[in-house]
């Protein structure tokens, strides 16, 4: 009696919780279908050769390769370098800490992945490109490497909180039969807890590498405005896809194909972030089960 009342009583969340996902479906669709009416034009004329292309000149050619290989690297190079602080520092926080300091760890964690990036890009323009430049000996600081350092900054509480969640999830029960068995605290995080916690933390990892692919404000204060493929040089001037967006999107507005290839741009984005988000929330979901 009281569990049906009860179920009705939620019925009406449940409507809501759909509803809510409904517009959410719709307004992610509408918003690729967008991107993709205006990326035909461009993509009409240059092909594949907008993502092969290495030049951008506006009115003349429209390549989007310099902006993908940086988005890459500096991703990549954040992911490098947020990976083995975020993990241990889960690890500690999952397996070492008692339940009230973990309790606050997390929710600093929390509080700094909530942070706005141009808190964070502020901060780079005052400390980190200066800190590079000096440290570096480097003409201009504004470089790949430092919004690459910039995004492990922004992404670790993200991966962080993300993978002591996946490792904490993981069942005392593991726990106790491998100290049962004469394992360390130690060997058993390594042996037992972080094996069985592995979809949780690649979930984490991807999620954390779409918020690093979609950052568009501190990183367009960081990483320069050059545009031309970067090599292996992570210590020159370069763009990103969402630093390219920043700085031509209002002034392209209505401008032909100038327009059209930023959307381009905009579109690559949207569907690389899509599939590195949907990516984590199942392998998140895949941990959970």
């Amino acid at each position: 009696m009281h569990a049906s009342i009860g179920a009705r009583q939620l019925e009406p969340v449940g409507w809501i919780f759909a509803a809510l996902n409904l517009i959410f479906l719709v307004s992610a669709m509408g918003l690729g279908i967008f991107l993709v009416v205006e990326s035909v034009p461009i993509l009409r004329l240059e092909g594949v050769d907008f993502w092969l292309g290495d030049d951008w000149w506006v009115g003349e050619s429209f390549g989007a390769l310099p902006m993908i290989c940086g988005s890459l690297m500096v991703t990549g190079l954040a992911t490098l370098l947020v990976l083995p602080v975020a993990l241990s520092g889960a690890l500690f926080t999952s397996e070492y800490l008692s339940p009230p300091f973990r309790r606050r760890v997390k929710g600093i964690m929390e509080l700094l992945a909530g942070v706005p990036g141009i808190i964070y890009g502020l901060l780079g323009v005052s400390f980190l490109t200066v800190g590079v430049k000096d440290a570096l000996n480097l003409l201009d600081g504004n470089t790949l490497f430092t919004a690459g350092l910039l995004l492990a900054i922004m992404i670790l509480p993200m991966i962080l909180t993300l993978s002591e969640d996946a490792l904490h999830s993981v069942s005392s029960e593991f726990r106790e039969a491998a100290e049962s068995l004469g394992l360390t605290k130690l060997q058993t995080a390594l042996r037992v807890v972080l094996p069985q916690s592995v979809p949780g933390i690649v979930g984490a990892v991807l999620l954390g590498i779409g918020r690093a692919m979609g950052e568009t404000i501190a990183v367009m204060l960081v990483v320069g405005s050059l545009d031309r493929v970067p090599g292996f040089n992570l210590f020159a001037s370069g763009q990103t896809i969402p630093s390219k967006l920043g700085r031509e999107a209002a002034e392209a507005l209505g401008s032909g194909l100038h327009w059209n290839a930023l959307m381009a741009l905009g579109f690559t984005l949207f569907l690389v972030v899509a599939i590195l988000t949907f990516s984590g929330h199942l392998f998140i979901k895949r941990n959970s089960q």
